[in-house]
C-alpha cells in the first residue's frame, strides 16, 4: 500500500492507497481543497467540521448530477441503437421483398420446363 501527504484547507493528511494511485489521490485533494478554499474564502469563519461537511455535500451534488448524466447519455443511446437496428431492420424486410418480387417476375418469365 502507498501513503500519500495531502493538503487540505491548509493541513496535511497522510493517506494510505493501493499502489499506483499515488497521482490519482493527489490530484483527488487538490480538487477537494479547491473547493474547500471556493467555500471558505466567502463564508468568513465557518469551522473546519462545516466547511468540510459543506464541501463535501456539493461535492456529492456534482457527482450525484454526473451520474444522472451518464444515465440519460445511456438512454438516448440505447434509443438511438433501437432505432437505427429498427431502420436496418425495416430496410432489410424491403430488400427481401424485392428479392421476392424480382424472383417471382424472373420465374414467370422463365420457359416452361420440358419433359
Amino acid at each position: 500500500m502507498g501513503m500519500v501527504e495531502v493538503t487540505v484547507n491548509g493541513r496535511t493528511h497522510t493517506v494510505q492507497c493501493d499502489d499506483g494511485q499515488e497521482i490519482r489521490l493527489k490530484r483527488l485533494a487538490q480538487y477537494v481543497d479547491g473547493r474547500v478554499r471556493e467555500l471558505g474564502g466567502g463564508n468568513g469563519s465557518i469551522g473546519d467540521l462545516r466547511l468540510l461537511v459543506l464541501t463535501s455535500l456539493i461535492i456529492a451534488d456534482e457527482l450525484s448530477d454526473a451520474y444522472d448524466e451518464i444515465k440519460r447519455l445511456r438512454t438516448a443511446l440505447a434509443e438511438t441503437s433501437k432505432t437505427g437496428e429498427q431502420r436496418l431492420t425495416d430496410e432489410l424486410q424491403r430488400v427481401a421483398e424485392q428479392i421476392e418480387r424480382l424472383a417471382a417476375a424472373c420465374h414467370l418469365a422463365e420457359p416452361p420446363a420440358t419433359p
